[in-house]
């Protein structure tokens, strides 16, 4: 899709699920816009709303401008937007930046000027650089950290947040480090029974259903994991 064909309705109906119909209207409203803007080059949206068969809280739009300073876009709370300059794109990609990387991997176009995104896929379709596996532990460790804190203070719905965010971040490190590119939190399950780690699966699969996970559990899998 070019700049100049851009239709909203098409460009919408590449988001699976909507949360709301607001969400849907804006995101419209801001790829027309868009169309019109000569600073903004491409809309992408990434994460769960993109992918088939899982679930989605939200939807979340990833944009590419000449400059950012002029983007002043006030989205509804379940639309969450960031914005790239096209000058940092290059060092985050080799950097191995994750929603870029992303939405690379699996994003859907919404808007595209001059083919700018195609471009850029095309270019960085055989070197695109994987998120560190090292960060991404760092990361959990950190969850971790909060989750035991929250723990005492016997916050049981920070602790399931918390919980949820740690076996997240262990389960992308697992795959990074088999070189397999994490999709979405929904599918990062079945991602890890692919490569062989059942138990994490299992864990992740069942915090992510409701299910309470002791905290034992998670200082068992620490160790190993982190």
């Amino acid at each position: 899709m070019t700049g100049q064909d851009t239709d909203p309705v098409s460009a919408t109906n590449q988001v699976l699920r909507w949360p709301t119909p607001r969400s849907r209207e804006w995101t419209g409203a801001f790829v027309q816009s868009a169309e019109h803007d000569p600073n903004i080059l491409a809309v992408v949206a990434v994460g769960s709303a993109v992918r088939p068969g899982v679930r989605s809280a939200d939807v979340d739009l990833l944009a590419i401008c000449r400059d950012l300073s002029v983007i002043h876009e006030d989205p509804p709370m379940e639309v969450d937007l960031r914005a790239y300059s096209t000058g940092s794109i290059e060092d985050r990609l080799k950097a191995g930046h994750d929603m870029l990387g992303w939405a690379l991997q699996f994003g859907r176009v919404l808007f595209q000027r001059d083919r700018f995104w195609d471009s850029l896929a095309e270019a960085w379709r055989h070197r695109l650089v994987l998120p560190s596996s090292k960060l991404a532990r760092a990361r959990a460790a950190n969850a971790h950290r909060h989750l035991v804190t929250v723990l005492q203070f016997g916050d049981a719905d920070a602790a399931q947040e918390q919980a949820l965010s740690y076996l997240t971040q262990l389960a992308r490190a697992e795959l990074l480090d088999r070189g397999v590119f994490p999709a979405s939190r929904p599918e990062l399950a079945q991602q890890l029974r692919d490569i062989g780690n059942v138990q994490l699966a299992g864990w992740l699969e069942g915090i992510s259903n409701g299910g309470r996970i002791r905290l034992s559990d998670l200082d068992r899998l620490l160790e190993v994991a982190v």
